[in-house]
C-alpha cells in the first residue's frame, strides 16, 4: 500500500493506525521490538518512533508504532497488551491526541488539525526546531527528502561555536517552494514529521539562512 488511508490521510500521521506502547526493555534494540509484534502475528509495521537516550542510543522504554491497516492496531490493543518481551511485561493501549503546545504536536502554534499559515511567495526554506540534539544534516535531509528536493547543503543546523553541538533547530532549503509548502504541511499533522522519534515544528522562513547555521565540520 501507498501509506495512505481510505479518505486520503498520512498513516504516519494518523491516530487511527497508531499504538502507544510502554515497558519495553531498556536493552532491546529496534529490530527486537519489530519481531515482537511478528511473532505474535502482526507484519504490517510502517513505523516505529522509539525515543534513545542520547549518551547510550538505548530505548528510553516507550514509543508509538504505526501499522499499515486498523485491523493490526486493534489486534495490538487486544491481544499483545501485557505479553512479555524479555523480562518485562509490555503495555500496549491507544495514544493520545496531541496537545498544542507539547512536544508531541511539535510545539505547533495552531490548533491540531488546523491549516497552517499561508506560504510566503517563492519560499523554499523552513525553519525546523524541537529537533534531537543528536540528530546531525544527514539525519535531517532523510526525512525532509519525502517533501521534496533538498539543495545540496541545504540543512543547516544552529551549533554551539565551541562544541559544535547541535541546538536543536535550524533550516531546510529546497529547490522548489513545493518542497516548503509539503514539509509544513506534513507537519502540521500529528507526528507528520519526526526525526529520531521526535515530532518537530515546521514554519515557512522569509529570511535567508545565517552564516551562524554551520554543519558539523563548521562550514
Amino acid at each position: 500500500e501507498d501509506g495512505k488511508s481510505e479518505y486520503g490521510q498520512d498513516k504516519l500521521g494518523n491516530m487511527d493506525y497508531t499504538v502507544y506502547v510502554e515497558g519495553l526493555p531498556f536493552d532491546c534494540a529496534d529490530d527486537d521490538v519489530r519481531r515482537f509484534f511478528a511473532d505474535n502475528g502482526i507484519q504490517d509495521i510502517l513505523q516505529m518512533r522509539l525515543p534513545k537516550w542520547q549518551d547510550s542510543g538505548r530505548l528510553r522504554g516507550y514509543g508509538h508504532v504505526v501499522f499499515d491497516s486498523t485491523d493490526s492496531r486493534a489486534k495490538a490493543l487486544k491481544d499483545l497488551n501485557g505479553l512479555n518481551l524479555g523480562k518485562r511485561y509490555v503495555t500496549i493501549k491507544e495514544p493520545n491526541a496531541p496537545r498544542p503546545g507539547t512536544t508531541a504536536s511539535a510545539m505547533q502554534p495552531n490548533a491540531v488539525g488546523s491549516e497552517p499559515r499561508v506560504q510566503p511567495d517563492g519560499c523554499r526554506v523552513v525553519f525546523v526546531k524541537n529537533l534531537p540534539f543528536g540528530a546531525d544534516e544527514e539525519a535531517i535531509h532523510a526525512v525532509f527528502r519525502d517533501c521534496g528536493k533538498v539543495l545540496e547543503g541545504g540543512v543547516r543546523l544552529a551549533r554551539n561555536y565551541n562544541t559544535r553541538e547541535s541546538k536543536g533547530f535550524g533550516y531546510v532549503e529546497f529547490k522548489n517552494p513545493e518542497g516548503a509548502y509539503a514539509a509544513v504541511h506534513r507537519a502540521a499533522k500529528p507526528f507528520g514529521l519526526v526525526v529520531q522519534g521526535r515530532p518537530v515544528f515546521v514554519d515557512y522562513d522569509e529570511g535567508s539562512m545565517k552564516g551562524s547555521f554551520r554543519t558539523g565540520e563548521g562550514k
